[in-house]
């Protein structure tokens, strides 16, 4: 980047000052300007690109006020050559205007007074900068279990974490009876609006959902009182915002807690009609295992609740900074359809927050399962009308039907308000004695958004897995993962084997009576507004798995029963 800075030199640092560290003149008395990448997704199959941005740190400020400074600069750079001194920067935008082929069109078009210069806002305060938390207590405090296990009630599990892809339980155990072999989280995606110098996204899993965080403080993310698990990092950032990824200096860290929680509200609860009343209940109690990741701007908080009723539920929630983008309502007033203008030069871009995990889930330990969907319709009642009319009556009924084979749309599902469906993975050959297969249901727990894009979209066919709340696939060991790393910056071009969901999709293979893998994504789509600077109030999406018809009642309500 330095040839193109240098020759924009005069232009750059007329309107923004002396802030570039690669330019002469540099004075970090008046800020500093960085310079980062985003995937170019929209270039053509077979190229790779990346568009660079800029911000602008204030003095004196915190670093991540910087995500709430963006400079109206940008190019995209060209990566599809194996030798960095070939890469060449293109379409530039200055203040809106472009786009420019080069910087030396860019400095020229400047030089004959065709370029016209704008203001960017530079005040800090309140508004960009949180207020300071109560400082931490020592690591010192913090508990390890060993090897991970974690016996709480009911519930037996290990806790791991994948250097990638983050948090995940294994051999999760209700009394004795495997209900999970793997709970895994896959990847987390924002993908943001905007034309098309402006449109990317991230797959955080690409940059790691895992070893960017820090050590969990007592008080603050988990109680004091938690059991804090040791995990490696050898991805750790070093002054200067590099990173050292060598394995061998592997450091510990405290990225997990466990502990015990009792909610506000009761598991069960009911009142008698007898004089005097009778009030009968449960106290929630909850076992939490919380993960807490940071990636760039933003955080994620991930809880997995087991609860004494056999319940487990997922909620991941998204905090931080937002990205946010340059505006002046006569320099990029189409900045509106893509933003919410939160500040009058700075805009926030509506971007999707979407959440992929697996679920391994083995029904009482048998690993021949099939998926259960039971339909609630609308229809006449054979035989029967409206009393005093001939109109046939209308009801509800349930419709029940097994899948029997992959494939998109056949084994994929979209939540519908207008079509309620339950999802459940059940053991056909293990039936109670009403006749209901045991099986664990699929539920989502607040309203979840899918992608919104086209199916041909470049960010859809990088990412298919965003058009799903449930795809459900047969467990192959090669198939461990729903979406690649490679696809953060090369997802048009399909690659053998690789970890795709739609890959595992596309075989069709039988799913009655096998090992069934169920791949589960929640999340929402943030339109911002001005309350989320400087920093976001933290919001999530979630689904729960649910037992369901597992035992022969409420094991909460009746808890010696089963």
């Amino acid at each position: 980047m330095r040839p193109v800075l240098r020759t924009l030199a005069r232009l750059l640092i007329g309107t923004f000052g002396p802030v570039f560290p690669e330019l002469e003149g540099f004075d970090p008395a008046q800020g500093q300007a960085a310079w980062s990448l985003r995937n170019d997704a929209l270039t053509a199959p077979g190229e790779r690109g990346d568009i660079v941005v800029f911000s602008f740190y204030p003095p004196g400020a915190l670093a991540e006020a910087s995500w709430l400074h963006p400079l109206p600069l940008s190019m995209k750079l060209n990566t599809t050559d194996a030798d960095p001194s070939a890469w060449r920067a293109s379409r530039l935008k200055f203040c809106g205007q472009g786009f420019f082929d080069s910087a030396e069109a860019l400095r020229d078009a400047h030089e004959r007074g065709e370029v016209r210069v704008c203001a960017f806002g530079r005040a800090v305060g309140a508004w960009n900068l949180p207020r300071r938390a109560t400082p931490p207590l020592p690591e010192g405090r913090a508990l390890k279990e060993a090897h991970g296990g974690v016996a709480w009630g009911p519930w037996t599990f290990t806790v791991s974490q994948n250097p990638s892809s983050g948090p995940a339980l294994l051999d999760v155990r209700f009394r004795g009876e495997r209900v999970l072999y793997e709970l895994a989280m896959q990847d987390a995606l924002a993908a943001y609006s905007g034309d098309e110098s402006s449109q990317f996204f991230y797959l955080d899993a690409a940059y790691s959902l895992s070893m960017l965080g820090a050590s969990l403080s007592p008080g603050v993310d988990c109680p004091r009182d938690a059991h804090y698990l040791s995990m490696a990092d050898y991805y750790v950032l070093v002054k200067g915002g590099t990173a050292d990824s060598d394995p061998t200096r592997a450091r510990d860290f405290w990225p997990i807690c466990v502990f015990e929680f009792t909610e506000d509200h009761s598991i069960w609860r009911h009142m008698g009609n007898d004089i005097p009343t009778d009030v009968r209940g449960l106290v929630r109690r909850t076992v939490v295992v919380r993960s807490i990741a940071t990636v760039g701007n933003y955080d994620y908080l991930t809880d997995v609740k087991l609860r004494e009723d056999g319940e487990i539920e997922v909620k991941t929630q998204f905090a931080g900074y937002i990205e946010s983008r340059y505006f002046g309502p006569h320099v990029n007033p189409q900045e509106r359809n893509f933003s919410t203008i939160v500040r009058p030069d700075l805009a926030g871009p509506v971007h999707s927050h979407l959440v992929n995990w697996k679920a391994d889930i083995d029904v009482a330990g048998a690993r021949a399962n099939a998926l259960r969907l039971t339909k609630v319709k609308a229809g006449p009642v054979p035989g029967s009308t409206l009393r005093g009319t001939n109109a046939p009556l209308v009801s509800k009924y349930l419709e029940y039907s097994l899948v029997d084979r992959e494939g998109v749309g056949t084994s994929t599902f979209v939540a519908h308000p207008e079509h309620p469906t339950n999802w459940a993975v059940v053991d056909r050959a293990a039936t109670s004695a009403s006749g209901n297969p045991r099986g664990y249901a699929i539920a989502l727990n607040s309203f979840c958004t899918t992608q919104v894009l086209p199916g041909d979209h470049p960010f859809v066919k990088a990412i298919p897995l965003t058009q799903y709340h449930l795809a459900v696939t047969k467990y192959h060991d090669s198939e461990y993962r729903s979406s690649s790393v490679y696809a953060q910056y090369d997802g048009q071009t399909e690659v053998e084997r690789e970890q795709r969901l739609d890959h595992f999709l596309e075989d069709g293979e039988q799913l009655i009576d096998e090992d069934l893998v169920a791949w589960i994504g929640v999340g929402r789509e943030h339109i911002v507004r001005q309350e989320d600077l400087p920093v976001v109030s933290n919001f999530g999406a979630g689904f729960s798995l649910q037992p369901w018809n597992f035992f022969t009642q409420n094991v909460a309500a009746s808890p010696l029963a089963q």
